[in-house]
């Protein structure tokens, strides 16, 4: 398989007027939910994303408004290159599903595809089974958003990171930016399908990189470490610079 044809398989991005009707649809729930469920957004940190020509965001996960917000909170100059890994198996319409469900899910996936850029992967073949197609469209100049858990939390603790987004990152010597988000794990937790009232909070970190020697499970470890870590303060307004990147793969 070639790189255009992986790439070509993801559909992505979307014809124009897809995305343009579903980015419009994203953006008016984006304002219901901060003003009519009452759910405002604190954001910080994502000035940095703007600094660099790619990069690839990780984050906990918690609800699946998660992955909606997170994008959001991109650059609006970044998106349109900014593509988010989703699971295929969580929407795929069955054909022992009811009509109607097929129809929802299948209306779901245009409008995650069109809105957010959701490059949908097979998760049953095993975390690195479609990483030589998902380097296809870091080749082609893409970004990622990327949630290592894979799967949101049942308890709001977090679950055991997979080692896809650090391989990515360590074999394309890409820099990867450690976002925290606090407050989904109680607006939306699986189970309720009408958002709760609260502040929703997502920070981003700095910039950081594998080491020339790191294994990607080290690295995800360090991901891991750097996402728990982080405060919810408000960002303090520093520049990302390429002196602060170089030395986070100290360790």
């Amino acid at each position: 398989m070639t790189a255009s044809q992986a790439i070509a398989e993801f559909r992505i991005p979307m014809p124009l007027l897809s995305r343009v009707v579903a980015r419009s649809v994203l953006s008016f729930l984006h304002l219901a939910g901060r003003f009519v469920c009452r759910v405002p957004i604190r954001r910080s940190g994502f000035e940095c994303i703007e600094e660099m020509p790619q990069s690839i965001v990780v984050a906990n996960h918690h609800s699946l408004i998660d992955t909606p917000c997170l994008f959001m909170s991109i650059p609006a100059s970044r998106r349109n290159r900014t593509a988010t890994v989703g699971g295929l198996d969580f929407f795929k319409a069955e054909s022992g599903q009811p009509w109607f469900e097929r129809l929802f899910r299948r209306g779901v996936i245009w409008f995650i595809r069109s809105a957010m850029n959701v490059m949908l992967i097979d998760r049953v073949g095993g975390e690195y089974s479609e990483l030589d197609r998902i380097d296809a469209m870091i080749a082609a100049g893409w970004s990622l958003v990327i949630f290592p858990e894979a799967t949101r939390s049942r308890d709001g603790r977090p679950g055991r990171f997979r080692h896809g987004a650090a391989e990515l990152a360590r074999r394309n010597d890409l820099p990867v930016i450690p976002v925290r988000i606090e407050g989904t794990e109680y607006i939306l937790p699986r189970g309720v399908w009408w958002p709760r009232a609260t502040t929703l909070r997502i920070i981003a970190g700095d910039p950081m990189r594998a080491a020339l020697d790191e294994t990607a499970t080290a690295f995800t470890r360090r991901l891991a470490v750097a996402i728990e870590e982080l405060s919810t303060s408000p960002s303090t307004g520093e520049v990302c610079v390429a002196e602060k990147m170089s030395v986070e793969h100290v360790g």
